[in-house]
C-alpha cells in the first residue's frame, strides 16, 4: 500500500476483531509502525477502553480520527442484556459529540499536543426519527469547532 501512496490505518470497531483496548494494544504491538490507527472515540468507549489512555499510548500511530459520542446508559443496557451491535445502534448507543459522555476537550488538547494535522470526522449512527440528522449534525459540528478552537487546533474549511 505504501508503494502506492496509501497509508494503512486500522479502524477498530464494535462487532469486529479489534474492539477493546486490549485488542487495539495487541494490534499495535504486533504490527510495525507502518500500520497506523484510525482513532474512534465512540467505538473505543463502547468497547470498554479508556479513550485517553489509548490516545496517549498510540498517539504516534494516529492517522485519522472519528469523533463519536456514546450514551452510557444505553451501552450498559446493551452489555447487560447481551444485545447485538445493531440493537445498540437502533437503541441510540451512539450520538454526536457533545450529546454523550466523552471528554472531547481532552482529546482535542492531546491532538494539538501531538501536532495532529489530519482529518477529524464527526460521526453518529442514529435513528433519524429519534435524532433529526440536521439538528444533531449541527450540534456535533458546533461542539467540535468549540473544543478544537479551545485546544488551538485550526480547521481548514478549504479541505474537502
Amino acid at each position: 500500500m505504501a508503494d502506492q501512496g496509501v497509508t494503512l490505518a486500522y479502524h477498530h470497531h464494535m462487532g469486529s476483531f479489534i474492539e477493546s483496548e486490549d485488542d487495539v494494544n495487541a494490534l499495535m504491538e504486533g504490527s510495525t509502525a507502518d500500520v497506523k490507527l484510525l482513532f474512534d472515540t465512540g467505538h473505543l468507549l463502547f468497547g470498554g477502553a479508556d479513550v485517553m489512555r489509548v490516545l496517549n499510548t498510540w498517539a504516534d500511530r494516529v492517522h485519522h480520527v472519528h469523533f463519536k459520542d456514546i450514551r452510557p446508559e444505553i451501552v450498559a443496557d446493551v452489555r447487560t442484556n447481551n444485545r447485538s451491535f445493531l440493537d445498540a445502534v437502533i437503541a441510540g448507543a451512539f450520538t454526536v459529540p457533545g450529546d454523550g459522555c466523552i471528554d472531547f476537550q481532552g482529546v482535542a488538547d492531546k491532538l494539538k499536543a501531538i501536532d495532529y494535522h489530519g482529518w477529524i470526522v464527526v460521526e453518529a449512527e442514529q435513528d433519524p426519527a429519534k435524532a433529526p440528522p440536521y439538528e444533531y449534525s449541527k450540534l456535533g459540528y458546533d461542539h467540535i469547532l468549540q473544543v478544537c478552537a479551545k485546544a488551538g487546533l485550526t480547521i481548514d474549511p478549504s479541505r474537502p
